[in-house]
């Protein structure tokens, strides 16, 4: 890292074309979005390229740069190259990492059906399993980045339009896209977003299924990114966009009270003199009597 003599960029350039048919091979393939597929190079680093443009070397260029390291403060952020070289960059490895929602790739070409049965049976029993405090990390990274300012009225949020966008590995959750730095807010990465993420899509085209055989899956992780979301101290809506939100996620989990009066509760508990965890405690106890009074076999 650091400073590299023009000698060793050459070296380093003439390192990577030569190893990347080795690289992309089918059996080093991970996992892909709308734009890139991943890659694994080692059990610490993966690749990131272009899904419609193959890389070879001789269409990568010469444009070699390390990583800028501007989000090295979230701990649960692995979307920051290392470094790239044109299109082709270096990230760290989440080893078995499975994304929220339905893998881009499979959305694609999956019938509705196979969209239901994959996001039943694999989606929701895994991260509905998914520690509290997991939940919570991510949470206090989007806080985290929050507070980050890039220049004037420019500030990070990350794109909740694609679940894809965070992914499970080892139990822990992750944020693994590229981090907008355009946005002039500086409190836009809020409790919705994680709503629409983990409750309200299945991929960036579809919204997700209404799983009312599993009900219980999706209320739980309604309950870890709610509670979540007052851990870490996030604004719960901030636009009519995030109220949409919580108004679908409340549909999904079959919760039939106006989202106003949910949000009022939860803020009323955010802004209480409470500490982190006793505020937590206290949205887990409101969540469970409004799951009581909205039972999910009606």
């Amino acid at each position: 890292r650091g400073f590299v003599t023009p000698e060793d960029k050459v070296l380093i350039i003439e390192k990577i074309k030569n190893a990347l048919p080795n690289i992309l091979k089918p059996s080093r393939y991970i996992e892909e979005g709308s734009h890139n597929a991943v890659y694994k190079i080692t059990s610490k680093y993966v690749a990131r390229v272009p899904v419609k443009e193959k890389l070879t070397a001789q269409n990568i260029g010469d444009e070699f740069v390390w990583g800028e390291d501007k989000f090295k403060s979230l701990r649960h952020y692995y979307g920051e190259p290392v470094m790239s070289l044109g299109r082709f960059q270096v990230l760290r490895n989440i080893c078995n990492q499975l994304p929220a929602g339905v893998p881009e790739h499979l959305a694609q070409k999956f019938s509705k059906n196979k969209m239901k049965k994959y996001y039943s049976e694999k989606y929701l029993p895994i991260f509905s399993q998914i520690s509290q405090w997991s939940y919570n990390k991510i949470a206090l990274d989007l806080a985290k980045l929050n507070e980050m300012k890039f220049g004037f009225r420019n500030y990070g949020v990350f794109d909740s339009m694609n679940p894809n966008n965070i992914v499970t590995g080892n139990g822990n959750l992750y944020l693994v896209d590229e981090i907008d730095t355009l946005c002039d807010k500086s409190y836009a990465n809020t409790t919705a977003k994680l709503l629409n993420v983990f409750i309200n899509r299945a991929s960036k085209d579809y919204e997700a299924p209404q799983m009312d055989k599993e009900i219980k899956f999706v209320r739980k992780i309604f309950k870890k990114t709610v509670i979540s979301g007052v851990f870490a101290n996030l604004l719960h809506a901030d636009s009519k966009e995030d109220f949409g939100n919580w108004e679908i996620a409340l549909k999904k989990c079959k919760i039939n009270i106006p989202a106003v009066q949910i949000l009022n509760k939860l803020d009323e508990i955010s802004c209480s003199k409470l500490s982190r965890d006793e505020k937590a405690d206290a949205v887990k106890e409101y969540l469970t009597i409004l799951f009581d009074k909205n039972p999910s076999n009606k």
